[in-house]
Parts: C-alpha cells; sequence; structure tokens
C-alpha cells in the first residue's frame, strides 16, 4: 500500500469532520432527549404519587367520618344498653319484691286454711257429738223469740205539716227534733227486747 492511498483527501477528511460533527449533533439530541424522558418520567411518577396520595387523604377524610359516626352510633348504643339493663334490673327488683310478698302472702293464708281447716274438724265433730246426744229426742225445726215485740209499739206516728208551716225553718226543725225521739224510743225498745 502507498501513502496515497493510506492518506485520505481534503474531500474525505471534510466528509469525516462533518459526519462526525452530525454523529456528535445527534448523539447530544439522544442525550437531551434522554434527560426530557427521564424528567418527564419523573414527573409522571411524582404525578401518580401525587395523585396516589390525594386519593389515600380522601380515603383517610371518608374513613375518618366513618369512624367518628361510628363511634356515635356506638355511644349511642351503650347508651340505650345502659337504659335497658337499668330497667331491667330495677323490673327485676320489683318483681322479686312482689314474688317474695306474694309467697309471704300464701304462706300465711295457707296457716290461716290449716287453722280454719281444725276449727272446722273441731266443729264437726262437737255437731257429730250434739246429734248423737239429740237421737230420740224431740227437735224444733222452727226458731222461737223468747221475747215478742208487739208491732204496735213499733208504729210511728208521722203527723203531717200543715201547707202553710212546709216552708218554716222552725216547724221543719221541730218535726225532725219529734222524729229522732221517736226512732230513739223504738231504738231502746228493740235493744231492751234484745236482750
Amino acid at each position: 500500500m502507498s501513502s496515497s492511498e493510506s492518506a485520505p483527501t481534503f474531500a474525505e477528511l471534510f466528509k469525516t469532520n462533518e459526519l462526525k460533527a452530525q454523529i456528535q449533533e445527534k448523539d447530544t439530541v439522544i442525550l437531551k432527549l434522554k434527560e426530557k424522558i427521564k424528567s418527564s418520567s419523573a414527573d409522571v411518577k411524582e404525578r401518580k404519587v401525587e395523585s396516589k396520595v390525594e386519593e389515600i387523604e380522601t380515603q383517610n377524610l371518608e374513613l375518618d367520618h366513618r369512624v367518628t359516626k361510628l363511634t356515635a352510633e356506638n355511644n349511642h348504643l351503650k347508651q340505650t344498653y345502659k337504659q335497658l339493663f337499668d330497667l331491667i334490673k330495677s323490673s327485676r327488683v320489683q318483681s322479686k319484691e312482689q314474688c317474695d310478698d306474694l309467697i309471704n302472702k300464701v304462706n300465711l293464708k295457707s296457716v290461716e286454711v290449716a287453722d280454719l281447716n281444725a276449727s272446722l274438724q273441731d266443729k264437726v265433730l262437737v255437731i257429730t257429738a250434739l246429734k248423737e246426744q239429740l237421737k230420740g229426742k224431740a227437735v224444733l225445726l222452727t226458731a222461737v223469740s223468747l221475747n215478742p215485740i208487739d208491732p204496735a209499739l213499733l208504729q210511728v206516728d208521722v203527723v203531717p205539716l200543715v201547707p202553710k208551716l212546709r216552708k218554716n225553718r222552725t216547724a221543719h226543725i221541730d218535726c225532725i227534733k219529734h222524729t229522732l225521739e221517736e226512732a230513739v224510743t223504738v231504738r231502746e225498745l228493740v235493744e231492751s227486747e234484745r236482750l
């Protein structure tokens, strides 16, 4: 090979330099595009992260609202159940007191019934003994009063008021006194006859 063949010509050198410059320009453009892609992908990632953060914050707010609402509802239910429990407890105490009272009354009545049964048994024995004594004797079936009251004594003498004295107060009071005196007399007669 000769030196002339191996040495590039001016035009070739110029062309080579021009191609190198174009390659360098394209490399620069590629580097700039790579940087843009990196920055835009970083922006996209950043936007995605921001959107996720906003979404999470929204969800947190919704959850906080739900928790507040559920807490209020839970407190209301606790209060309601406490009131119901207190009501049931007081009702239970009252019903226990009523049951104890009824049991005491039943026990007292059963003692009373036992006493009445014993008394009745005694009376049956007395009646049986009296029947045994009356066997063969004449018995009166009608009751006879020992001291009969004369029906004439029981009659009340009521004197009618004269029409012009009906509205007279003193005449009315006198009439009431007279009636009361007669009632006392009749009562005394009845009491003396009973004795």
